[in-house]
């Protein structure tokens, strides 16, 4: 029993080396344009559309330059990487990857900077997650988000925001489209997971 056991490890350690080789050696230019063709074509089926200028490997995944998903918002990054995590998608059973972005920027009739920033991001079944959310703009965002692809709204939320005290006045407008609390000076992104909201 002892002998098994010890020669089911060596297999199971033999298998975890070569699948970090395996992808320590990924052509990750080639997978980011492949993931954008695809994120694009997904995208289109929910009339968005994704651009971007140009892809290049970096440690680990891949940048992608000049990047805009447009729809009912635009939004645009200097430059996005993307590095998706091995492990914590193997005991997640879905895709997580972390990723670091400059020049955030989203418009919505109006532009609004978001500066540098990061987030980690699973993608379930049940939608895709935005934790330790991070931007250092004069939109400033601190926290996690959910959202549900397929109704297009937030599903669960808790992120601190800060904006510009030329935009505050439309705050009170957005409130009718996100779960937004005022808290004090600031503002904060709120769902909890039983609240409804079709719109939002």
């Amino acid at each position: 029993m002892r002998r098994l056991a010890t020669r089911l490890l060596k297999a199971l350690l033999f298998l975890v080396a070569f699948v970090a080789a395996l992808w320590a050696s990924l052509p990750w230019r080639e997978v980011g344009v492949a993931s954008l063709t695809l994120a694009g074509d997904v995208l289109e089926r929910h009339g968005m559309r994704l651009a971007f200028s140009d892809v290049e490997a970096a440690g680990g995944g891949f940048t992608v330059n000049g990047l805009a998903v447009s729809g009912f918002t635009t939004f645009s990054f200097r430059s996005l990487t993307l590095r998706p995590q091995l492990m914590a998608s193997l005991l997640s059973l879905a895709p997580v990857c972390e990723a670091d972005f400059t020049g955030g920027e989203m418009t919505m009739g109006q532009a609004m900077n978001f500066g540098d920033g990061g987030f980690l991001l699973t993608a379930g079944r049940d939608g895709v997650l935005l934790e330790r959310l991070r931007t250092d703009g004069d939109f400033a965002i601190s926290g996690f988000v959910a959202l549900d692809p397929g109704r297009m709204k937030i599903s669960r939320a808790e992120a601190a925001i800060s904006v510009p005290q030329s935009f505050e006045g439309n705050m009170e407008t957005l409130q009718g489209f996100l779960p937004l609390v005022r808290e004090g000076s600031g503002w904060v992104l709120r769902r909890a997971p039983s609240e409804g909201g079709a719109a939002q």
